[in-house]
């Protein structure tokens, strides 16, 4: 009896032994197997026009909706030179070229900015005069109004030539950010240098 207690004692060991190192040890080397979260870059930033929802790291490339509009020259490419068949002005010595000016009118008509007149007799005819002007309401519609000045001091009429219209917010993306905006209207064709502001 006493060898088998001896034996089994030796059993009893070597079988704790084998369950000891058959224990797999933990591995001291990180786990190069890990599933790590993938980085998209893009614009995270919600109101951007290029906003990406997928994005993890903002990379800078946020664009944004312009804010106002630069209208900087205003050039009558073409108008009718004549009103209805006859002359626009009549001088001593015959007809004589019409004193053009412009009148930029906002929403319902608020005269916004405007030129004194400038008589022509070649095209085109450029307007730098009181531009540039900022439009900051984009959604309104604007007018730009051509007329002969045949007002002197204080009598007479100035008379329509005609006008081009154009509203910013429907121009944003066909636009760049520095354009010219070309604009044709009952015989008026204007060309308009533009800036979109952030």
């Amino acid at each position: 009896m006493g060898k088998l207690i001896i034996v089994k004692k030796i059993l009893l060991v070597l079988t704790l032994t084998a369950l000891i190192f058959a224990c797999k040890k933990e591995d001291d080397k990180p786990n190069t197997n890990t599933t790590s979260t993938n980085t998209v870059e893009g614009c995270t930033d919600t109101i951007a026009i290029n906003f990406l929802a997928t994005a993890t790291i903002d990379d800078g490339s946020c664009e944004y909706p312009p804010s106002a509009l630069k209208l900087s020259i205003i050039t009558v490419n073409s108008m009718p030179m004549t009103n209805n068949g006859s002359d626009w002005d009549i001088g001593i010595l015959g007809s004589e070229n019409p004193d053009v000016f412009y009148v930029l009118k906002e929403g319902d008509g608020d005269i916004v900015s405007s030129s004194s007149k400038d008589n022509i007799a070649t095209f085109p005819i450029l307007f730098t005069e009181n531009l540039p002007y900022t439009i900051n309401t984009l959604s309104k519609e604007y007018t730009i109004e051509i007329y002969d000045n045949d007002e002197i001091l204080g009598v007479g009429e100035n008379e329509f030539i005609g006008s081009c219209s154009f509203t910013p917010n429907e121009l944003i993306t066909t636009l760049s950010i520095n354009d010219e905006l070309n604009i044709i209207n009952n015989g008026v064709d204007m060309t308009l240098d533009i800036e979109w502001l952030q």
